[in-house]
């Protein structure tokens, strides 16, 4: 194993390409327009209870009832496009010289321990190296897993660095990391890091912000008119 380092920094330089495929797009615009429109529904209805009657309050429920079914539509029926299939690979946790404490995501829905790692492909493409989240379920937090430890998991897409767990372990698999358990000399630590690519929600870049924010206002502005 090599000297400790701050590895999660470290691979983290590696960049993060922006979410900017046609789904990404269409997933940021059409949820920060649902939350636009549900804060738009308030509003309007708050404004015309008393004054209409109960079949016109409800009209201004059309367009967040439309937006509604375009965020289902976006998130659970059209799937991602991936340059490839994904690959499975063998990861093998590396030390660190970052405190869990540090490295410990505790806001958001993903919540959890980020944990460097060096992968090895099935396919025999180049080894490289990534960052992993452990997720936390419930209230009890990740216990930080022993340097070394051999996980069989699938990079989603070629070239980056997005690992994922996978459904079914492959024999390629299982014959992999007993061979990296025998030999771990066979992967390198020092693999390069690749870089990951942002989430679809992200508002980084700037581009992405102002497409989110106009989105928001955009749903908003949709009921309050309809209104």
């Amino acid at each position: 194993m090599p000297s400790h380092t701050d590895l999660v920094a470290r691979i983290g330089e590696a960049g993060a390409l922006p979410a900017n495929r046609p789904i990404d797009h269409a997933r940021r615009i059409t949820t920060g327009g649902t939350i636009g429109a549900f804060f738009g529904t308030l509003v309007a209805l708050f404004w015309l209870v008393g004054r209409v009657s109960i079949a016109k309050t409800a009209v201004v429920l059309i367009p967040s009832l439309v937006l509604l079914a375009a965020f289902v539509v976006v998130w659970k029926v059209i799937k991602e496009e991936r340059s490839a299939e994904s690959v499975p690979v063998v990861a093998r946790t590396l030390a660190t010289s970052e405190s869990p404490y540090s490295r410990y995501i505790k806001t958001g829905s993903n919540k959890g321990l980020l944990v460097p790692v060096v992968v090895q492909p099935v396919d025999g493409s180049d080894p490289f190296r990534s960052v992993i989240l452990l997720r936390q379920t419930g209230s009890y937090q990740v216990r930080e897993p022993a340097v070394g430890t051999l996980l069989m998991l699938q990079q989603v897409e070629r070239g980056m660095g997005e690992l994922a767990n996978i459904a079914q372990v492959t024999p390629e698999q299982e014959a992999l990391r007993e061979r990296l358990a025998r030999h771990p000399r066979q992967l390198s630590n020092r693999a390069p890091a690749l870089p990951m690519r942002r989430g679809s929600l992200e508002r980084k870049p700037a581009s992405a912000a102002l497409e989110w924010w106009l989105s928001v206002a955009a749903g908003a502005g949709l009921v309050i008119l309809f209104a």
